[in-house]
């Protein structure tokens, strides 16, 4: 989240802000278009330069592999939040890959798993949710400084109202079930926050007696974020007192499990790989500059190009 809070030691509005913003990056860690900026919620169906068909390489899909189990024992598809995780992780290609070839590639991977009718049906969901992603465009969103919950019961209201064109109810609950759960726990949560009214006291008796009406599901995702915080200090302090790769891993699997702890170090990886290029592009820039502008194309997508400027 790329806006600055200031925190002062007293302010109740700081530590307002904090569980605000917790909730909402919470939306984008269960993977839903939630809160985006129009140009990431909506697909665009071509982007500015895609690479050719027949190339493979694609950097969002660096050092990672799609995750969540979509069949049954019969290879039927069963509909879960993890198809939609599945079409999400191809979807981040949008800026090196047309639509078509993400399509293309979400519907290879999934013939690997699903028997012939659950490749059809996967397909149908699939086209009705890059309508649905397409369409998101047109919804608007509340400013970051200006969040209540009113303003978030109300964007939600009409992504769901959207939603509703292109899934039918079963799919919905299927398929979106958790995360509704999770924002309509969002808007009762920054109500609470906001309520003036409330002593701290108060205000923590009812957080958590909110969180109770929460499912088993919906109270890990809940305590995800304070565990990838957590997870990020004790990281921290292993590093300072001199932790190996191999150290760092295996605190993960403690704390997250092997399969977080694999993604983890995948993102590693490419953490690694993205600070090699800015490297580069740097160490040309002060060097050449006319060779840094052509190593640009060929080290970032179009869509890294916008994150440049940072680092310019």
């Amino acid at each position: 989240m790329s806006n600055k809070i200031l925190l002062h030691r007293s302010s109740s509005k700081t530590k307002m802000a904090w569980a605000i913003a917790g909730c909402l990056g919470a939306l984008i860690v269960l993977g839903l278009p939630r809160l985006s900026s129009h140009s990431d919620s909506a697909v665009r169906l071509v982007p500015a330069n895609p690479p050719a068909q027949g190339q493979d390489a694609v950097r969002s899909y660096m050092g990672t592999t799609p995750d969540g189990q979509l069949a049954d024992q019969g290879q039927d598809l069963v509909l879960s939040p993890a198809l939609i995780r599945r079409f999400e992780y191809y979807m981040t290609a949008v800026g090196e890959r047309t639509q078509e070839q993400i399509r293309a590639a979400i519907l290879k991977d999934i013939s690997t798993e699903l028997n012939a009718r659950g490749q059809k049906e996967a397909q149908r969901i699939l086209d009705a949710y890059l309508k649905f992603k397409t369409a998101l465009g047109s919804v608007s969103q509340p400013k970051m400084g200006e969040v209540s919950s009113a303003s978030l019961a109300l964007h939600f209201k009409a992504i769901r109202d959207l939603r509703a064109q292109y899934f039918s109810p079963d799919e919905v609950k299927a398929l979106f079930g958790m995360g509704d759960e999770y924002e309509d726990y969002t808007v009762r949560k920054v109500a609470i926050m906001q309520n003036q009214a409330l002593s701290p006291a108060e205000r923590d008796a009812q957080l958590e007696q909110l969180k109770s009406t929460l499912s088993p599901e919906g109270q890990a995702n809940v305590e995800q974020p304070v565990i990838q915080l957590t997870l990020a200090a004790k990281e921290q302090e292993a590093r300072a007192h001199g932790a190996t790769a191999a150290d760092i891993q295996q605190l993960r699997t403690d704390m997250v499990g092997a399969d977080a702890a694999k993604r983890l170090a995948a993102l590693d990886k490419e953490q690694a790989a993205w600070n090699e290029r800015i490297r580069q592009y740097k160490e040309a820039r002060a060097q050449d500059p006319a060779r840094a502008e052509q190593l640009k194309s060929t080290l970032f997508t179009p869509r890294e190009q916008l994150r440049l400027a940072a680092y310019e």
